[in-house]
């Protein structure tokens, strides 16, 4: 069985980052890809007036694999809040027993294999009821290369990690990951408090300390800002226009990381035609409602 994929640059930086410059990304492979959904249009930094809601999808595919046809393993919303300069991040399990429109019930993971990334917004959208304004989608060697171009990710590793499937080896405390270290942090779900429960929180520990970095290089000025810009535009796929790229970038630089808030949602493992899957719990109602208002979880 394959494993989850790391979540892309964490998310909240790649999404931040992307540079397409409203053409096909230069590179021949691109580390990643980020996409409007239902035909976005308004300028976040410009329009304070709702939140912002990004899916962020890990694909599981190896190099020369079709990157939006194979399992997203990785499901993070990112809903940020410009005006209040924080947000949350919500984590899937992988193994999430949902419905798929159009096609029945199966593991939340199935949708990127049905239907591509199209599929996986659809389904998240029908589950949470929140309304998704962009998707970014990686894989292994697109966490691993953005990492990397950006000089490593400093984090604090919760706690002690040694998991040989993913390649996890780390001690508790702060320390600098590079690219393939990111990679087997975002992987590792052997040695994690709740397998999958706590793979995903890892992978939006990731998010936050990109966002972090981010952050702290603009406080430097805003060349600094469009040399990570230009960083994206030689890895990235994109439809978003110039002023959608920047206006991003610059919105992500007004989020505090301190007021953004990593959740998985809440449920229990359970077997369900002979195979292993994940019940979201009802709790978790409560936690979309309350992301869905203002992108901010206040419970």
């Amino acid at each position: 069985m394959r494993s989850v994929p790391a979540l892309l640059l964490a998310g909240l930086m790649a999404a931040n980052l992307a540079a397409g410059l409203g053409r096909e990304a230069r590179a021949q492979t691109p580390a990643a890809e980020i996409h409007r959904v239902q035909g976005t249009t308004y300028v976040p930094s410009f329009d304070r007036k709702r939140p912002i809601f990004i899916l962020v999808l890990g694909s599981d595919a190896r190099p020369g694999e079709k990157v939006n046809r194979l399992h997203a393993d990785s499901i993070h919303i990112v809903a940020v809040n410009p005006r209040e300069g924080g947000g949350t991040i919500v984590g899937f399990p992988r193994d999430s027993w949902v419905t798929l429109p159009g096609r029945g019930e199966t593991r939340i993971n199935d949708a990127m294999v049905y239907g591509g990334p199209k599929l996986a917004v659809e389904t998240v959208e029908s589950i949470t009821n929140i309304p998704i304004d962009y998707y970014m989608l990686t894989s292994f060697p697109g966490l691993v290369k953005m990492v990397k171009r950006v000089g490593g990710l400093p984090i604090t590793i919760p706690y002690r990690m040694q998991d040989e499937s993913s390649g996890a080896n780390f001690k508790p405390g702060k320390t600098r990951l590079n690219g393939d270290e990111a990679l087997a942090f975002a992987r590792d779900r052997h040695s994690t408090p709740g397998g999958d429960f706590g793979r995903s929180e890892n992978q939006g520990r990731l998010m936050i300390a990109a966002l972090t970095k981010l952050r702290k290089t603009s406080e430097n000025g805003p060349t600094v800002l469009l040399r990570w810009i230009e960083a994206g535009l030689a890895n990235m796929e994109t439809d978003l226009s110039l002023v959608e790229v920047f206006d991003l970038a610059a919105t992500a630089t007004q989020i505090d990381p301190e007021n953004v808030k990593n959740v998985v949602v809440p449920g229990a493992p359970t077997m369900i035609n002979d195979a292993s899957v994940v019940l979201i719990s009802g709790a978790a109602q409560e936690i979309y409602d309350d992301v869905r208002d203002d992108g901010l979880l206040n419970g």
